[in-house]
Parts: structure tokens; C-alpha cells; sequence
């Protein structure tokens, strides 16, 4: 896990811009209020934090 590239400096921004693009998808463009999708959302944004965090 340690040389793993989810974990690498440069893929962090990826979580965000993933999320934020899943996000439109399904709420402006697919628009459905289903919960799940919402939590594949706070899933990503809680990996990028914790790539944030490993990496400081």
C-alpha cells in the first residue's frame, strides 16, 4: 500500500474533480435524490482528505 499510486501526491486532486463531476451527474443531469450516490460522493471526498493527510 505504500507504493500504491491512489496514495501518490499528484492523484489527490483526482478525488475531488471525480467527485465534483459525479455530483453534477446526478444531480443536474441524471437528476435523482437517490442516498446512494451520495454516499459514493462523501466516500471520495473522505479518501482524498485521508490521501491529504497520509501525505503531509
Amino acid at each position: 500500500m505504500k507504493d500504491s499510486i491512489f496514495w501518490k501526491k499528484a492523484f489527490i486532486p483526482v478525488y475531488f474533480i471525480v467527485a465534483m463531476l459525479v455530483l453534477i451527474l446526478f444531480r443536474f443531469y441524471i437528476k435523482t435524490d437517490n442516498f446512494s450516490v451520495y454516499l459514493m460522493i462523501i466516500f471520495l471526498m473522505c479518501f482524498g482528505t485521508a490521501s491529504i493527510i497520509y501525505n503531509c
